[in-house]
């Protein structure tokens, strides 16, 4: 099976979102899809290095490319993107180059991006249309304009997955003669897509973090992640110290708290209100450790960002507390009943503002309402794996690592 552009066959393809977190989960939809038409497309991706330990061992790449990252602004601390490690532009210009890619994908289009992508010469390129560099790309496509586009598409695709999968929509499958968005509809005939990740060499790394907290290998465990990048996206303090002790009257499991990166002290608090015994404030984690920590979960409780959305790839339970920002976009996994989105929307929502005097979206959500949602999603997740022991296939976590061709 082939993917064509402009009647020429693709053997690679180079997919980059450089940042953020969630986005780059959220893209691993375009890899399936991709895959889904042509099992033998050799796949490449292009990161910043900080969020590269997301696709680590991704059953669908066989290379990843880490670019350096230079970011220097207030949240860059809150996303772990300080820069470090990655090549730099003129040696990821000069890999590039040499991994002749017949196509590259770009689903963020930035200056960097846009320009990198053509100093590597890399024959096909699609982008968005945003200001100048629309004229780096050979193809623009935007989702608001779309001709053609069959009936249904964003109802496998919802929010911002559509948004990145659009991004295909110049593809023709030569087997069945589809235009790529076609093929979608049909790919989504068993229901809309998810994001989906592997942790591969990362599990077992959490293992000393939580044995710090008195959570021990075959403990079952609930994640809570307080942080967020900007203060609008944060559940008060308060909300959840009652969450905490409505989790220790009504469930079972031990409790993990995340300590988010650059941010933590104000959340070690939450320790004081965990029981002995009943798990702990775990310190602030490399990328690779966060993975392992929300695989083993048996559930998670956390805000609207990348931590979220990479629970939902790995298939674990999840309920989001969303604020100034629009889950329709962002939170395109509520048709799964193991993942529940809770928002309140007052009528100044949606602002997307990052700091905001009037907060109320954020704090109307009640910690009961996070405890029910969290039953329903754990009970959804025991009710599907018993169906897939019984022998009704579902697509469910990818198994383990399995790139073929490494890191560089």
């Amino acid at each position: 099976m082939t993917w064509l552009l402009d009647d020429k066959p693709l053997q690679s393809v180079l997919v980059t979102r450089l940042r953020y977190l969630g986005d780059v989960v959220m893209s691993t939809v375009v890899l399936r899809a991709l895959r889904d038409g042509d099992p033998d497309l050799k796949l490449g991706y292009l990161c910043e290095d900080a969020y590269a330990p997301v696709l680590e061992g991704h059953p669908d790449l066989h290379r990843l490319h880490r670019l350096g990252s230079r970011r220097r602004g207030p949240d860059a601390a809150a996303r772990g993107a300080g820069g470090g490690g990655g090549d730099s532009f003129s040696a990821m210009v000069s890999r590039l180059s040499s991994a002749r890619y017949d196509l590259a994908v770009d689903l963020f289009f930035n200056p960097r991006s846009a320009v990198l992508l053509r100093a590597a010469g890399i024959p096909a390129r699609i982008g968005g249309a945003r200001s100048w560099r629309r004229r780096l790309y050979t193809h623009t496509v935007v989702p608001e304009n779309l001709p053609g586009a069959p009936d249904g598409w964003r109802d496998v695709a919802p929010g911002g997955l559509g948004d990145h999968l659009c991004r295909l929509a110049p593809l023709v499958h030569r087997e069945s003669g589809r235009m790529f968005l076609d093929r979608l509809v049909e790919m989504g005939a068993s229901g809309p897509l998810l994001p989906e990740l592997a942790v591969g060499s990362a599990a077992g790394l959490e293992l000393p973090a939580l044995a710090a907290a008195g959570i021990e290998p075959g403990d079952e465990y609930l994640v809570l992640v307080p942080g967020a990048t900007w203060p609008a996206k944060e559940w008060p303090l308060g909300r959840w110290l009652e969450l905490l002790q409505r989790l220790h009257r009504e469930r079972p499991e031990k409790i993990a708290v995340l300590t988010p990166l650059g941010g933590g002290a104000a959340w070690k608090e939450l320790g004081d209100h965990i029981p002995a015994g009943r798990g702990g404030v775990l310190p602030p984690l490399a990328l690779a450790r966060v993975m392992g920590l929300l695989d083993g979960a048996k559930g998670v409780v956390g805000m609207d960002g990348g931590i979220m959305h990479t629970a939902v790839a790995l298939g674990t339970p999840t309920v989001a507390l969303f604020g100034p920002t629009e889950p329709e976009i962002w939170f395109p996994y509520g048709h799964d009943p193991r993942f529940r989105v809770l928002a309140h929307s007052p009528p100044c929502h949606p602002c997307h503002l990052h700091v905001c005097r009037a907060f109320s979206c954020l704090p109307a959500v009640r910690p009961d309402e996070v405890t029910a949602a969290l039953a329903d999603v754990l009970s959804a997740a025991a009710v599907q794996e018993r169906t897939v022991g019984n022998g009704v296939q579902t697509r469910r976590k990818p198994n383990g690592p399995q790139s073929r061709e490494g890191n560089q």
